[in-house]
């Protein structure tokens, strides 16, 4: 597996950091931050405000309407770049999702498990193994 130039490539489709996280030979275990741009929070912004009929940044408006927006965006962004990913590396990958809080919601963080192509691996059991 290409380790560098897997790191690389996420570095290049809208991940802001990215650092290997030591684990099995074959496993590249990662964290990665995708930071969310000025348009992105705009629009979670908007999609709240509109949604939502209390009073604009309370605990509900964060919570039910402001970060999920904001974690779909996130989640789906690297969903993509996940895939494209796989496809020309010809690996496996999986990735889980932080929670964004109130008071951290800049970017979200994640972690991701690629390994070669058809060796299936369980990515809750790695980071249950390195209790991440």
């Amino acid at each position: 597996m290409k380790k560098d130039e897997i790191m690389d490539f996420l570095l290049e489709g809208e991940i802001s950091e990215v650092e290997e996280i030591p684990y099995k030979e074959d496993v590249l275990l990662l964290r990665a931050y995708y930071d969310f741009d000025e348009d992105e929070i705009k629009a979670a912004k908007a999609y709240a405000k509109d949604e939502y009929e209390g009073e604009i940044e309370d605990d509900q408006w964060y919570d039910e309407f402001f970060l999920p927006y904001l974690s779909d965006v996130a989640i789906d962004n690297l969903g993509d770049i996940m895939e494209d990913l796989m496809e020309d590396f010809e690996v496996e990958g999986q990735y889980v999702s932080y929670d964004l809080s109130k008071e951290n919601w800049q970017y979200n963080e994640f972690i991701l498990a690629i390994s070669p192509k058809g060796k299936a691996m369980d990515i809750e059991d790695a980071l249950n193994e390195l209790n991440l």
